[in-house]
């Protein structure tokens, strides 16, 4: 059944591809879907979108849980149907959670997204556009469409703000298990068929100069690192001290003057104090300050999460 549907589906874009249009991108262009982590108290998160995970951050919790969204960066405006599917490989990890932007309830309002609508007072409506949710959680796949869905009307999309993914299309979950392991866990867009042979890919119905047609977007995937590495331990010495303070303003300067941070994920992770998506002097001092409290305190430290709360107060 689900190769039937996926077949009928593609069928089913191709044929509108052959409408006319307004809008044409150039016939050699792709769209680029790609991933970012949203921080969370045990979640750091890099520049390039990619997450760190602190174990020894969670305060006894064993529930590891990843945000993320999915976005499209599409310069020429012009897709009228964008599909991307994504999958995690990991036995330890799972997909949950899918998020439909504009659900069919009044308990459940439309919300922001890559591709909203809204009337003449600001209120999200679906006039135009729907969006159809799919996950299987046998295979560990997900996929989002959004679309035009006016079979009169297949015009591009316009983008919700000034850039096509100045808002997520969708997001998810990745939850991990309790027993997994350190490393690296990837999600990635499947961009060819993987678990059977006409299992429908990523995918941008395109309004482009030779007419309108059915391209695959290029992909970039996630990591998310679980690491047993201590929050703040930049140099990876299993201390948190005035070294990883050095390291953070090293690499602080380097930014600073419009060069690399070089700075590993994990290294830039453990640095990122305050969760911003930068390295900077308060950062250092963070550490510093943290690296304080626990030469002088007489009591069971708590964790560098706990003592940043603790000092907000």
């Amino acid at each position: 059944m689900k190769k039937l549907i996926s077949s009928i589906i593609s069928l089913s874009i191709a044929a509108c591809a052959a409408l006319p249009t307004a809008v044409a991108a150039d016939s050699d262009y792709v769209p680029t879907l790609y991933f970012r982590s949203n921080a969370a108290k045990c979640v750091s998160v890099c520049p390039n979108g990619n997450s760190v995970v602190f174990r020894s951050e969670l305060g006894g919790s064993s529930d590891i849980s990843v945000n993320a969204s999915v976005y499209i960066d599409d310069e020429s405006l012009s897709c009228w149907n964008v599909h991307p599917v994504w999958k995690c490989a990991s036995g330890y990890a799972r997909l949950e959670n899918l998020v439909d932007p504009l659900p069919m309830s009044d308990d459940a309002p439309n919300i922001a997204y890559a591709y909203a609508e809204t009337d003449e007072n600001g209120k999200f409506i679906h006039i135009r556009h729907a969006t159809i949710l799919s996950a299987d959680t046998e295979l560990n796949t997900m996929s989002f469409t959004a679309q035009v869905s006016s079979y009169t009307d297949r015009s591009a999309m316009k983008p919700y703000g000034e850039k096509s993914d100045s808002y997520p299309l969708t997001s998810f979950d990745l939850s991990i298990s309790e027993g997994a392991p350190e490393g690296e866990y990837t999600v990635y867009f499947l961009t060819e068929p993987e678990d059977y042979p006409d299992q429908r890919v990523s995918d941008v119905a395109m309004r482009t100069e030779e007419g309108s047609l059915v391209k695959a977007p290029a992909a970039k995937p996630l990591t998310v690192t679980v690491t047993d590495r201590r929050f703040g331990d930049v140099n990876g010495d299993s201390k948190v001290d005035s070294n990883d303070a050095s390291a953070v303003l090293v690499a602080y300067s380097k930014s600073s003057t419009g060069g690399e941070h070089g700075l590993s994920d994990v290294e830039f992770a453990c640095g990122d104090t305050d969760k911003n998506g930068l390295v900077t002097s308060s950062d250092a001092s963070n550490i510093l300050a943290y690296y304080s409290y626990l030469s002088t305190t007489d009591e069971e430290a708590v964790n560098f999460t706990e003592f940043l709360e603790n000092k907000k107060k």
